[in-house]
Formats: C-alpha cells, sequence, structure tokens
C-alpha cells in the first residue's frame, strides 16, 4: 500500500517513506534469498550445475550483477539461520549487515562495530581497511593473490584491463609505463589540447610494449596458434571392447578414457596408433575434430565463452554441443566457444554436457548422466530484451489500464 500525496503534504517527504519502505521489503526478500542459498550450498547445488563458485552461479540463476551476487554468497556462507532469518523478517538490513559483517572480519572491536552505526557505507568499508594487519604472512599472501585479468566488453568494442599486484611490483611496472609514455610523441604539437593524456600514454605504452615483445620473439614462418599434436595410443583388443574405456593412452600422458578421448581430439590435431600383441599395425594419418578455419570463425563469432553468466576469457575453444558420437555435426551452428574451465573441467573432467535447448550465446550445462533425480527445465522461456520490455508494458497496461465497455452497450 503507497501513502497518497495530499495537497497539503511534504512530496518529496512522501516520496523518501516510500522509498524507504519499499528498501525494507527488498531487504526481507534478500533474507528469503539467503536461506535458499543455504540449500544449495547445503545440496552442492553449484558442483550439481557444473559453476565454478556460488556467486557465478547465483548471478546466472537470478540474472543480477556479480557484485550483488558476491554480496549474496557471502553471507550466506557466514551467516547462520538465526541471522538470516532476521534479514528475512525486516530486522537487519542487507547492505548494512554485509559492511557490518565485513568489518567483523577485518578484526574490529566490537566498540567499533557498534560505533560503526553512525557511519554510511563507504565510511565502514574505510573503516575495515584500518583494522586489516600486515604480516610477513599477508605480504606473501598477497603476492600469491596478485594477478592480470583482460576482458573484452561484452559488444567487443574495448578490453577491460584489471587486477593487482604488491606494492613493489606496482612500483616497477608503473615506472616502466611512464617511461614508454615518455617516448610517446604529442598528436599534433600546434595543438596543446590534443594531447594525449597520462593513462592513454600508459595504455599505448603497454601496448606497444607487448608488441615489440612478441616481433622479438616471431619465427618466420611459423604462425601463432599452432595447435598441438597429441598421439592416441589404442590396443586394437581391449579399446574395440570397452568402447575406448579401455586400452588407450596418450603418449607421454596418463591412462585415457572416453571423456580424455575426446578431449584431445578437441585440444587440435591426433595422431592415432593401434597396437596389437605388441606390434604396430596402424598409423592413421594426423587428423584434426574441428578444421582450423572453421575453429576461428567460431571464436571470432562468439568471441567470449558462451556459458550464461560466464565472463572469463581464459583459453577460448571449441566445443561440440551435440558430440559427434550422439549425431552431432561438424557446422558452426553445432559448435560453442568455452573458457577454459568449462571446457576442461566442467565437461571433460566432471562429465557435464551442453544444454542443446539453451539460446545460442546463453548456454547451460546439464548435470552428468551420472547424477539420477534431476531433470533439466525444458519449459523455460528465454526473452530478448526487448521482449522482456514489451512483456512488461502488456502486465502495466493489463493491471492499470482494464479494458473499457464498449460505447454500444
Amino acid at each position: 500500500m503507497y501513502e497518497v500525496a495530499f495537497h497539503d503534504a511534504d512530496s518529496i517527504l512522501v516520496a523518501e517513506n516510500n522509498l524507504k519502505d519499499a528498501q525494507r521489503k527488498i531487504d526481507r526478500h534478500r533474507g528469503r534469498q539467503l536461506a535458499w542459498l543455504k540449500t544449495v550450498i547445503r545440496r552442492r547445488g553449484i558442483v550439481r550445475d557444473g559453476y565454478r563458485s556460488l556467486v557465478d552461479w547465483t548471478a546466472s540463476r537470478l540474472d543480477i550483477p556479480h557484485t550483488v551476487a558476491r554480496d549474496l554468497a557471502y553471507l550466506a556462507r557466514r551467516l547462520d539461520d538465526d541471522i538470516i532469518d532476521l534479514i528475512g523478517r525486516g530486522h537487519l538490513p542487507f547492505d548494512r549487515t554485509v559492511s557490518t559483517q565485513r568489518l567483523i572480519q577485518a578484526g574490529a572491536a566490537p566498540s567499533d562495530v557498534a560505533g560503526s552505526a553512525d557511519l554510511d557505507l563507504a565510511g565502514v568499508t574505510k573503516l575495515a581497511t584500518r583494522f586489516r594487519k600486515l604480516s610477513r604472512g599477508d605480504e606473501r599472501s598477497e603476492f600469491e593473490r596478485q594477478y592480470v585479468n583482460l576482458r573484452a566488453s561484452d559488444d567487443g568494442a574495448v578490453w577491460h584491463l584489471s587486477g593487482r599486484l604488491t606494492a613493489t611490483d606496482g612500483q616497477i611496472v608503473r615506472k616502466a609505463l611512464d617511461q614508454r609514455a615518455d617516448q610517446i610523441p604529442p598528436l599534433t604539437p600546434s595543438d596543446p589540447d590534443a594531447e594525449l593524456s597520462p593513462g592513454q600514454k600508459q595504455a599505448i605504452g603497454l601496448t606497444t610494449m607487448a608488441q615489440d615483445d612478441l616481433d622479438g620473439n616471431l619465427t618466420p614462418g611459423d604462425p601463432a596458434g599452432r595447435e598441438p599434436v597429441v598421439m592416441l595410443i589404442r590396443d586394437e583388443s581391449l579399446a574395440d571392447q570397452s568402447d575406448d574405456t579401455q586400452g588407450v593412452d596418450v603418449f607421454g600422458g596418463p591412462r585415457a578414457g572416453p571423456q580424455a578421448v575426446e578431449e584431445a581430439e578437441c585440444e587440435g590435431r591426433v595422431e592415432p596408433v593401434t597396437i596389437t600383441d605388441c606390434q604396430v599395425v596402424d598409423i592413421e594419418p594426423t587428423r584434426r575434430r574441428i578444421p582450423k578455419r572453421l575453429r576461428r570463425a567460431v571464436l571470432a563469432r562468439d568471441r567470449k565463452c558462451v556459458i550464461d553468466s560466464c565472463r572469463n576469457s581464459y583459453r577460448l575453444q571449441t566445443h561440440h554441443v551435440i558430440p559427434r558420437h550422439k549425431g552431432g555435426d561438424n557446422t558452426a551452428t553445432n559448435l560453442a566457444t568455452l573458457c577454459w574451465y568449462h571446457h576442461h573441467i566442467a565437461i571433460h573432467r566432471r562429465g557435464h554436457r551442453i544444454d542443446p535447448d539453451t539460446p545460442p550465446h546463453r548456454r547451460r550445462l546439464l548435470p552428468p548422466r551420472t547424477r539420477t533425480g534431476y531433470r533439466h527445465p525444458t519449459n523455460v522461456e528465454y526473452l530478448s530484451p526487448y521482449q522482456q520490455q514489451e512483456r512488461a508494458y502488456q502486465n502495466f497496461l493489463d493491471k492499470y489500464h482494464p479494458q473499457q465497455p464498449h460505447p454500444g452497450g
């Protein structure tokens, strides 16, 4: 029920009260979501559905940003059922609880935690940094946690560079970028307003440093991205009788089962060797399951991992949506681009499968066949942003503009 603004009421105050009431409802719903996330954690739902973390699973299923999903996952793992119930009843605000828990985790005293109620959320975050202790172990941990992430935007127009470095390594990188940026001449010396900013110069300097390194190590006639040759050794009698579950090895590697054989063929080129009674009876020519030109075309089409809510672009590779042994063809429509995690871990290690009924750029994974009691929903309706807007507008018309009676009675 919304308040009504009368002619003598303060409309801003009425709007503020309604906004607060709506926020309390949101907090109560967040509490209910936390309770259900507890169930997902206890039942190992993210492992069943092939997701890397609870954050990715939550962002995919709720269709929310990763920042919100990260807070939900953080509280679901940290809080007990009683505190989550208080959030669901509206006694604790969701965002304030997230900041308070991070402050407690940083080691703040109870008096400081109580005093944080007088600060805004940004102030609580700054307060938490003051209590963080830095030991030798923490500095070593910071070194282990450093990374650089280079990710393309959704439209492919720009690339996002992010990461974290230790204080010493960060100074080294900053000094190198500044030196390279100082070597970049101005665009138009006669126009001072056209001068590049320091950030733009550093971005160009980073690109030129990488290009110089690639040109220095490039071998003439050696194309970039050469696919490896994987040699599969088959004991014909055992392999044929067991459907490749026995008698198959990767040269210089471990035993190989059906999934390992498919993974080796996904890697690039395969060179099968058949052995019978310790004698080489057949050496097949090197073959490529997916032609190189087709692989490049699919990668250019998708540009990123097509698993729903995945933002990882590490070692993008192609994979058959419907496997070849299940009747899938070797065409671009039957190929999908996957990151290293979903390709090697979720599919080839854990046995998940791509759901062919999901949209091409919002693929979901089916649980392994060894897991029973679960059926992937087949009646899920996927709508484009335009279709979602049209449906929401139609629902608005149906609710607030009922059909008027015909003038003729």
